[in-house]
């Protein structure tokens, strides 16, 4: 599989994780910031379209979430794949 089928593939599996993340804000079980995952599942729907897209959602989970998050730690997972494929 390529690096581009491996992003790709990612970044799904992330918009999945990060709506049920959505939806566990709007109903009371997470404490995460509503602004702050719109925003990173803005970027991930605009990586799928280009390639030269700047992340800064990395910047956002290093500075205010909690390092031991599975969704932060995949983000970053997912920010150093897409470094690659750029």
């Amino acid at each position: 599989m390529s690096i581009e089928d491996k992003c790709r593939k990612k970044n799904i599996e992330l918009q999945k994780h990060l709506q049920i993340e959505i939806d566990n804000v709007k109903n009371g079980i997470s404490n995460k910031n509503l602004e702050q995952l719109y925003g990173i599942m803005d970027e991930l729907k605009k990586v799928l379209d280009n390639k030269k897209v700047v992340l800064f959602f990395p910047r956002i989970i290093v500075d205010s979430w909690d390092f031991q998050d599975e969704l932060g730690n995949e983000l970053l997972d997912f920010e150093e794949l897409y470094r690659r494929w750029k």
